[in-house]
């Protein structure tokens, strides 16, 4: 299968292009940044991370129509990575632009050059529950494990336009029969933060967090883009949640629900055992086979 991707200089473009590579695909990068000029978004701040690639490499902007359509032509799919990972209000109107306009952008490139598979980077700021949210009021969700069911409550520009770029996604399904998969990341671990999580062990839970305490490895999040990209009976569009099967808590689930927030330990809709995720990743499974294999045992 002949792959572009936008975005190929972070962290996780890097991890899918080894992971597809692996499977023999055929690879197209792009990103505004060269490969030997590439930095990375770590929490807080960019970092130098230059890279070597032997892949056809394109330093293009996804907001250059032009560009686009010639960089996406005769792919079989592609995975869009590329966006503005910030939800500050300072910030607003570039994330927003960027990532709702440039992913229109990026679709319709696609759609233009008969592209059958688009698979885009949502986040799970597309519940508007988790990070950036600027009204200081509490979360109320309706159902745990939290589904792609929950109504979404979107207030930062960065949630928004993921938002909007699901509804885009499912849109362009509707409208051209391209196959669409927006997939919610939960919040995306290195090896090198798992690595020093399972080294140094997990502190006690003193607090409750909306955030429901996420996390997933870098290298999950390859391969479930991989598996949407790969799967024949993929739905023609959807959202679909990658998250860890396990919180990043060192308790019991219901332990911590039990003690921080009797009334969730009360809603459940299915039970959670051991240190089972408060995320579901269900929907993922069912439709094309999504399995975290990284646990913090």
């Amino acid at each position: 299968m002949r792959i572009v991707i936008t975005g190929a200089c972070g962290f996780i473009g890097r991890r899918l292009i080894e992971e597809l590579e692996q499977r023999g695909h055929e690879l197209h990068l792009v990103d505004r940044q060269s490969p030997e000029e590439a930095t990375i978004f770590v929490p807080g701040s960019r970092v130098s991370a230059p890279f070597k690639t032997d892949w056809p490499f394109y330093k293009a902007d996804i907001m250059d129509g032009e560009a686009m359509e010639r960089v996406v032509k005769q792919a079989d799919a592609v995975v869009h990575l590329a966006a503005v990972p910030s939800g500050l209000p300072e910030a607003g109107r570039e994330a927003f632009y960027y990532n709702a306009s440039g992913t229109y952008m990026l679709l319709d490139a696609a759609r233009l050059a008969g592209v059958s598979r688009f698979v885009a980077a949502s986040s799970i700021n597309a519940y508007g529950t988790f990070y950036w949210r600027i009204r200081e009021e509490p979360v109320r969700y309706t159902h745990l494990p939290l589904t792609e069911a929950f109504p979404p409550e979107p207030q930062d520009p960065y949630s928004l336009s993921k938002l909007v770029n699901e509804l885009t996604c499912d849109a362009f399904h509707r409208a051209y029969g391209m196959k669409t998969a927006a997939l919610r990341f939960g919040g995306v671990w290195s090896d090198e933060v798992y690595d020093r999580a399972m080294e140094q062990g997990l502190p006690p839970t003193t607090a409750w967090l909306d955030d429901l305490y996420t996390w997933v490895h870098v290298r999950d999040i390859a391969t479930g883009i991989r598996q949407a990209l790969e799967a024949p009976d993929l739905p023609g569009s959807g959202a679909y949640t990658l998250n860890a099967a396990d919180t990043s808590c060192p308790e019991p689930t219901m332990e911590l629900l039990q003690r921080l927030r009797p009334d969730y330990a009360a809603m459940l809709t299915s039970p959670i055992e051991g240190r089972g995720a408060l995320i579901s990743s269900a929907k993922a499974r069912a439709a094309f086979g999504f399995e975290p294999k990284f646990r913090l045992e």
